[in-house]
Order: structure tokens, then sequence, then C-alpha cells
């Protein structure tokens, strides 16, 4: 597979893992075409290129030995920074040349997720309260795997008037389709829009409410392939919380990572909220892949566009303006 050349994509923060599933055993990631190894030592998650500088075995087919990661062909050993520190063949005490570093890259693990940046990033992974704090149960979902481009998932979470068909009776019902006008705000690091009311069927699992109710909604993506949305019951203030991430493995295919929080309906089963997004997002999934082309198109003239795609259009638009190209033509 070959390496994705995006400068934007390269520099942003990207979850790539669950937190939960990286125990004792190096494992290998593919972020924009590039293999990628994580693993534990006492400092924390580390992410080096999955290649060993020597002969080009995947170093995430290894194994640790204390904190470092040692090649599998060889058992040259590899610190998390990217150094060898040792070369079982060499003398002992023999300088071990520097060109044997590999490439280290920049890792944090936040809301139950391993996050790595190629590039440079600008700051840490952005800081969300609602996701951040345990009394709003944060619950890792995902990942889903994808068989399209990033972009075509972010730009499907911008789109509301899906919502009574592709999930009719559980997000929304054929009968309650029209869509009220949507005023899209731009700012400088993200796009948003709120305030819109959205009938659904089904109460979400917690509710105090026995049948369906109107849920007001408020969206924004904050990063290209990154957004939140929060789901509120003007009745009660009952909330709910989705963070949305999208990992690009290739141009045409994603690892899709969410969080889901409230602030209500504690004593329900986490478990019914975690299904309920695989159930929703496999629903996406289906449509998702069936789009064409693959890619996002950036030409506002290549498709179709109606009024209520107003916030999809601002996507594609502010898409364009930063310089994204992968995942878009």
């Amino acid at each position: 597979m070959a390496r994705l050349l995006d400068p934007v994509l390269e520099n942003d923060w990207h979850a790539v893992y669950l937190s939960s599933e990286l125990k004792e055993k190096p494992i290998g990631i593919t972020l924009l075409g590039e293999r990628v190894a994580l693993f534990r030592n006492s400092r924390g998650v580390q992410a080096l290129r999955d290649l060993c500088i020597h002969r080009g075995a995947m170093l995430s087919k290894g194994w640790m030995k204390g904190d470092e990661i040692v090649c599998p062909y060889h058992g040259w050993r590899y610190d998390g920074e990217g150094r060898c520190v040792c070369i079982p063949a060499q003398p002992a005490g023999e300088r071990i040349p520097p060109r044997t570093r590999t490439i280290a890259y920049a890792c944090e693990e936040k809301y139950g997720f391993v996050w790595i940046c190629l590039g440079e990033p600008a700051g840490s992974v952005p800081h969300f309260e609602e996701f951040a704090d345990p009394a709003f149960r944060p619950l890792p979902c995902g990942p889903y795997k994808v068989k399209a481009a990033g972009t075509r998932v972010i730009e499907n979470f911008t789109d509301f008037a899906h919502l009574m068909f592709v999930h009719q009776d559980l997000l929304g019902h054929p009968d309650y389709a029209e869509l009220p006008d949507i005023q899209v705000v731009k700012e400088q690091d993200r796009i948003y829009i709120e305030n819109i009311p959205i009938f659904q069927p089904v109460a979400h699992s917690g509710s105090d409410k026995q049948d369906g109710t109107t849920y007001v909604y408020r969206k924004e993506v904050f990063r290209p392939l990154s957004g939140r949305l929060s789901k509120t019951d003007p009745g009660n203030g009952q909330t709910l919380w989705i963070l949305l991430t999208v990992s690009p493995v290739a141009e045409d295919e994603c690892l899709v990572f969410m969080l889901v929080s409230r602030n209500y309906g504690f004593d329900a089963d986490d478990a019914n909220f975690i299904r309920f997004q695989d159930i929703v997002f496999d629903q996406d999934a289906q449509v998702i892949e069936s789009q064409k082309p693959e890619l996002l198109p950036l030409d506002l003239q290549a498709e179709l566009n109606h009024r209520v795609d107003v916030f999809s259009v601002a996507y594609r638009r502010w898409l364009k303006e930063l310089g994204v190209t992968v995942g878009t033509v």
C-alpha cells in the first residue's frame, strides 16, 4: 500500500486503536497507507514506523523486552523514540550507528483511544468535557471498518435527510422527513449547526419517555475527519453526546471510532448504548459503501445539491479551503 501524502491529514490527530486492546504485545495498524507499530512501555503508548531499518521486517510482529520492541528477524531492539539500542550480532560495547534509528510518531491516549500523528501536530488531541468527564459515562464504540473514503463518512454525519430512511423507526420516520431551514456557522477551526429539531420514534435507552420524542440537535465538524453532536430532549434536558472520528487507512478505506456519553439514565445498561450505535452505524456503512464515486467530490457541480444539503456543502467547501486531498476528487 502506497503512503498517502496530505499535509493537512498528516499533521492531524487520528484515533487508530482502542486503548483497552493494546496490552503486552505490539500491534500493527495502517494510517494513510503508512504501517505503524504500537506498543506499551513504562512511559506509556509508543508509535514507531512499522519497519526495522535493517532488513525491513515488521516490528509489530516482534515482542517486548523491557521497555523496548524487538524485531523478530535479527533481534534488533528499539526504544520508544525510535533509537536502536541493541544489535545482538554486534560485539558488546561497540557503537551502534545513528542511522539505525527508525521514525517515531507523536502518540496520545485519550477518550479510550490511541491517537497518533504522522507529522507535526499543532497541539494535543482536542479536549471535550462531555467525553473526558467519567461522570458522563463515556463509552467507546467501534472501530467500524468501512470500505469507503473517510470524507464520505463525515459527510454522512453532516446529513439529516437520511435519518428518516436509512434509520427509519430508529432515528427518524418518513412522515417527519421535512427539515427546517439550516444555518451553518463557519469559524476558523470548525463549522457547525444548532437547534435542529428531529422527531425520533424510539426514545433513547434510559429516557423517561416511553414513546418517541423530538430531540434538538447540534452538530459540529472540528477537524477534516472528526465531528461531534449533541441530542437534547428540550422537555427535560436529557442529552446524548457522540464523538465521531475517522482514521483513513487508504484512499477508499477507513476505520471509524465513536464515543457516546450522556447526562441521564445511569441505571440503564451501558451495553444498550453501544449496541444501538453498532446498529445505526451498520445501517450507515451499507449506504456509504454503495456510493459512487468512492471519493468525495469537491466540485459542487459533480453531484446534485439541494437546499437541505447546506451543511454537507459547507463541509465540502471547507475541505477545499483547507487543502485536503486524500478521500476527495
